[in-house]
């Protein structure tokens, strides 16, 4: 089980990695507007540093999410499958 906290921490990485994509597409689609060209046409692209950051929520996002089966469970469930294949071939 995850803890409220731990909840509360993977919306908010997920949430802000959402936001990021859609800010990137953004930025790459008026990119070649007066308004945005300026910090689409350097070095490093705005939106490449909105995607960079996107990448980095949605990765904390999955590191955050802890709600896998534990090593216990796995082994419960694999002799329970086990046991079932067993009862099939018979």
């Amino acid at each position: 089980m995850m803890s409220t906290s731990q909840r509360d921490w993977a919306a908010g990485f997920y949430w802000i990695g959402v936001a990021m994509a859609l800010a990137c597409l953004a930025f790459a689609w008026a990119g070649n507007t007066e308004l945005l060209w300026r910090f689409e046409h350097t070095g490093f692209p705005l939106s490449w540093a909105l995607a960079g950051g996107a990448v980095a929520a949605f990765l904390a996002f999955e590191l955050c999410d802890v709600d896998s089966p534990r090593p216990s469970e796995l082994a419960d469930r694999s002799a329970q499958f086990a046991g079932d294949w067993e009862a099939v071939e018979s």
